[in-house]
């Protein structure tokens, strides 16, 4: 306030506020996290600053986040979520890959952070042909795709166990 003595009194008040940029706050914050399939994942990031900042998740690849209700079941896509926390119920494995945590609170710069969800699931395989005739002598292609994580071990055998 400042203020001068005349007669009158005259006085003018003026109000400052301090505003701090937002910060995540990294041992408060998951990190990358591996969860098998089925399971859940719960991601959080917390952030400080004044005004409190507001924490928003998105995947880093534009992809919508999957929100199921572990009491209903019913699920939903959204693009960005809102809250602290992100609970990811039975997931799988198309939600393998990178959540951005972003903190904002009108006072530049908003911070991010980047946690990447690995989902563990059984080998999968696939064999086009399953049954392949070649004349003898020739060469023959056998193509088998293996789709699993983490990335497997493939090899070939014969039922002579060679």
């Amino acid at each position: 306030m400042c203020q001068v003595n005349t007669d009158p009194m005259k006085s003018q008040s003026a109000y400052l506020e301090v505003v701090i940029p937002p910060d995540i706050i990294y041992e408060d914050t998951s990190g990358d996290m591996m969860v098998p399939e089925g399971s859940s994942a719960k991601l959080i990031c917390k952030a400080r600053g004044f005004p409190p900042p507001k924490v928003t998740w998105r995947r880093e690849d534009g992809g919508e986040i999957i929100l199921r209700s572990s009491t209903t079941g019913h699920k939903s896509k959204v693009s960005i979520v809102e809250g602290e926390t992100l609970i990811l119920s039975k997931v799988t494995r198309s939600e393998m890959g990178v959540y951005m945590c972003i903190a904002s609170n009108g006072v530049p710069p908003t911070v991010s952070k980047r946690l990447m969800l690995h989902v563990h699931f059984h080998p999968q395989i696939q064999v086009p042909n399953q049954l392949v005739g070649a004349p003898q002598g020739t060469d023959v292609t056998l193509a088998c795709s293996v789709e699993a994580s983490p990335k497997p071990i493939n090899y070939w055998t014969r039922n002579s166990g060679n």
